[in-house]
């Protein structure tokens, strides 16, 4: 697609800008007296939580642009098992996806950490984990997007879905006076992504949030292969 390598750029410079805003707030915020103990890496998830739509845009344009070009009638004659096809852009959209959340996590922790200083400090160990984790969670990002867009065949109504799932619905759903609402948030894709991103214990742990993850794409790819076998295109 003509349109990755500019959305790659566009996310870059999304989490480069975002990660220098937090890192720079954490040190004004500990100057005045607010301590912050977050490392550098842990912090750059709260840029990637912006810069993941631009992945999510690109993920949904992936399947949506052959629909809207009308090329998906080529790529089925091409590949006419409709779960191969499938199954061969989550591989390729997940590489590319995946591979730009490792660079994302050491841009932005590179970018964090000087504007930090001692407050950030962080191990190896923590980075490679945090870039690790935020792989992970984009490459599930992508494989809804990817499901989603399947479905609905459109990049419109498949990016607003998912900007509305990953964004207000978390913040909405938190602020509901109902326990049950509150406890169904933790179990939407941007909850569990920020404790695969900073390997944070609240609310549940990385094998809780690998899980839900897991089943978030499961859904959404399976919904989109029974959606691609019961039309025409």
């Amino acid at each position: 697609m003509r349109t990755t390598p500019w959305s790659l750029v566009a996310t870059m410079a999304l989490t480069v800008l975002g990660s220098a805003v937090v890192g720079g707030s954490a040190t004004a915020s500990a100057e005045n007296g607010i301590s912050t103990f977050d490392a550098a890496p842990d912090v750059v998830a709260e840029a990637i939580l912006l810069a993941q739509l631009t992945l999510v845009a690109l993920a949904a344009l992936a399947i949506t642009g052959e629909y809207s070009s009308g090329s998906i009638t080529s790529t089925l004659h091409s590949v006419p098992i409709r779960g191969r096809m499938l199954a061969g852009k989550a591989l390729v959209v997940g590489a590319v996806i995946g591979g730009a959340g490792l660079l994302l996590s050491a841009v932005g922790t590179a970018t964090a950490a000087p504007l930090m200083g001692e407050l950030g400090a962080f191990t190896a160990g923590e980075a490679v984990a945090a870039a690790l984790g935020t792989a992970g969670y984009v490459t599930a990002l992508a494989m809804i997007a990817l499901g989603l867009g399947t479905v609905l065949r459109g990049a419109a109504g498949t990016i607003t879905s998912l900007v509305l799932l990953l964004i207000p619905m978390p913040q909405l759903m938190k602020l509901s006076d109902m326990e049950w609402l509150d406890r169904a948030a933790d179990l939407l894709p941007s909850v569990a992504g920020s404790v695969l991103m900073t390997n944070d214990a609240d609310p549940y742990g990385l094998q809780a949030a690998s899980a839900i993850l897991l089943v978030w794409s499961l859904t959404a790819l399976v919904a989109g292969y029974v959606a691609l076998r019961s039309r025409d295109a």
